[in-house]
């Protein structure tokens, strides 16, 4: 989109939206770009299908690069829907509509604490992203190719929180659904979706106390729940109730990181009836999390995913090429396997207990030896069954294996 703030023969006021992959058809990371005269400002981000004709905006904007100043919590101005429809000539498009807010849970810029240089610029921008008609028009059908799409997909690989909470790792298949508004007169109206089915449709919270029961499908499962609007005292202070067994856990737009979001999202993955080991627990946790190490941090590339039905599987890895200094470390589901770990010309073995579900193995450069990029051979050996992949890595790119863990039915 080319907007012209002061009329059309001035300078454009530029967005352009880059949409990568969904998973499951529904989570969409995206990047937005942002310029403006000297300004340019990058952010990640994750919408969300909500029906056929809705792209659900994520709260959070996570600044890769801002030049020459910070927008600050402005981002989150830009909230609601895009809505996708189709211009005068058939183009596709994706219309901005914001549900406006008194209160956002963060500290906003004062246009006075801008330098004279760049504080009409800055209140152009801001201004835009608050009230401003936003309509942008689909260029091609390319996929954002970027490898930090990843990051923003899983929790864990990311230091901003894009309103996605932990993965719950369940073996019960049905699930119990309950609703409140935190404020009983605010008409603050909500929207489920699990896997893209709708479970609660618009429901006003202050006239109604809705409950569903739903069943998950084997594997991955994605529950979202929407602020459909926000009420007579925005923002929405709706909350979900998610009662699987004896697991519980709620979704609260109420909570501070969701302060003013369009929508939180649950993972939640399900694996028939009862492992053949016990595995360590993994339970959801509704919180933004910490500053994450450095070396998590970095883009991480996903270079391919491996089923098995094995509780346990085997790494071996060893150096095809010169045996160079190379030292690794490994991150299996954000917990440390090995660090420091010394890459040989012999291959070395490691042993890895995986939870039920998606196990994501992130190999991590210490150092680039002799020669860069750090290079390895990973072999995943599974009983008689092996998978072998080139590992390159550096200090600015991780690689990452994603391992699901397929339990077999047994007996309890």
């Amino acid at each position: 989109m080319d907007h012209h703030p002061d009329g059309a023969d001035t300078t454009p006021l530029l967005i352009r939206l880059e949409v990568g992959s969904p998973e499951k058809n529904l989570l969409y990371p995206a990047r937005l770009t942002i310029n403006y005269g000297n300004f340019s400002g990058v952010y990640e981000i994750l919408l969300v299908k909500k029906g056929y004709s809705q792209l659900g905006i994520g709260r959070d904007k996570a600044p890769v690069s801002e030049m020459p100043f910070s927008l600050g919590g402005w981002t989150i101005f830009l909230n609601g829907t895009f809505d996708i429809g189709r211009n005068k000539l058939g183009t596709q498009v994706l219309t901005a509509n914001r549900i406006v807010s008194k209160r956002y849970g963060v500290d906003m810029p004062e246009l006075l604490g801008f330098p004279d240089s760049t504080r009409m610029t800055a209140m152009r921008i801001r201004d835009l992203l608050r009230e401003s008609n936003i309509t942008l028009t689909k260029l091609n059908a390319t996929p954002w190719p970027s490898s930090r799409t990843i990051n923003i997909l899983t929790p864990y690989l990311s230091d901003s929180y894009h309103g996605i909470m932990d993965t719950l790792n369940t073996n019960i298949n049905e699930g119990h659904l309950s609703f409140a508004d935190n404020n009983k007169i605010d008409n603050d109206s909500v929207f489920v979706l699990l896997n893209n089915k709708m479970i609660i449709d618009r429901t006003d919270l202050s006239r109604e106390n809705p409950s569903a029961n739903i069943t998950l499908d084997t594997g991955m499962n994605i529950l979202v729940f929407f602020a459909d609007n926000y009420g007579k005292v925005p923002p929405n202070t709706g909350k979900m109730t998610v009662t699987i067994g004896k697991d519980k856990f709620i979704m609260n737009f109420a909570n501070p990181e969701n302060v003013s979001a369009t929508f939180i999202v649950a993972k939640l993955y399900y694996y028939p009836l009862k492992p053949v080991i016990n595995t360590p627990p993994v339970t959801i946790r509704n919180m933004k999390k910490g500053k994450l190490p450095d070396e998590l941090s970095r883009n991480t590339k996903l270079l391919d995913e491996v089923h098995t039905e094995s509780h346990e599987v085997t790494l071996a890895i060893w150096d095809d090429a010169l045996e160079d200094g190379d030292s690794i470390s490994l991150n299996i589901n954000g917990d440390w396997l090995v660090k420091g770990f010394a890459v040989k010309k012999k291959p070395q073995f490691l042993k890895v207990k995986l939870l039920p579900g998606e196990n994501d193995i992130v190999f991590i450069a210490d150092n680039l030896g002799a020669s860069a990029p750090n290079t390895s051979i990973l072999e995943i050996i599974d009983g008689k069954r092996r998978r072998s992949f080139m590992i390159s890595t550096d200090m600015k790119q991780n690689n990452l294996v994603r391992i699901t863990y397929d339990v077999v039915a047994s007996e309890p």
